[in-house]
């Protein structure tokens, strides 16, 4: 017969095992991206729906902060005389993706961008006194309620761009995503300046080419 002290002192050892042996550190998740399937938010445009790759990319960060892109099936490319330009070759108001931002965003400027479905489109930021040392790169895309672009065909002129990205913060200025020198295809990694950049190589209007883009997830102006 087994001795009352021994399994007194047996039962507690055994719960220490167990206990140690579930007891794993946890981690936090590094930041993560996957495709998706075809855009499928509620009154997409239709015109925008064809204008965009068949999958999209679902982006997750290690804070648990998500958004998914759609980008356009070919950007249309030709170089111009842009001083500083990370992207030279990109027009000025053309359509380059459609983003859901699940949970918002806090663009370059730091202003608020409310949940929901945007197109976004490239701006090379005018070198005038108004906006000198905003940012080490002119290179933007301005962020436009889904609702109110429907023409991704077209280029939008700096001044109405700008009237339609504002409805997006519900304020005088756009929502402003800046763009980065681009990493590795389909990563997401900090840069020497600790900004989170998104990077996706995009099929352009030049058969069997692509053009690199990195897009700016986590990171403010410093001014």
């Amino acid at each position: 017969m087994q001795s009352p002290v021994r399994s007194v002192l047996f039962f507690p050892l055994v719960v220490c095992l167990i206990v140690g042996r579930l007891a794993v550190p946890v981690f936090a998740a590094g930041p993560s991206i996957e495709r998706t399937g075809a855009l499928a938010v509620i009154g997409v445009p239709s015109d925008i729906e064809k204008a965009v790759e068949d999958k999209g990319y679902r982006v997750t960060l290690d804070d648990g902060w998500t958004a998914e892109f759609w980008f356009a099936r070919a950007l249309a490319t030709a170089t111009k005389d842009a001083a500083g330009a990370l992207y030279p070759e990109l027009t000025n108001g053309e359509f380059v993706a459609v983003v859901n931002f699940s949970k918002g965003f806090t663009d370059y400027r730091g202003q608020a961008v409310p949940p929901g479905a945007y197109t976004l489109r490239y701006q090379y930021l005018p070198q005038d006194a108004n906006h000198m040392g905003v940012s080490p790169n002119p290179d933007f895309l301005l962020a436009i309620p889904l609702a109110a672009d429907s023409e991704p065909a077209i280029t939008i002129p700096y001044k109405r761009l700008v009237v339609l990205s504002a409805k997006t913060t519900g304020a005088a200025h756009p929502a402003v995503i800046a763009m980065e020198s681009a990493g590795t295809p389909a990563t997401v990694a900090k840069n020497d300046q600790g900004m989170t950049v998104l990077t996706i190589a995009v099929p352009t209007s030049e058969s069997g080419k692509t053009e690199m883009v990195g897009i700016v997830l986590k990171g403010q102006a410093t001014q």
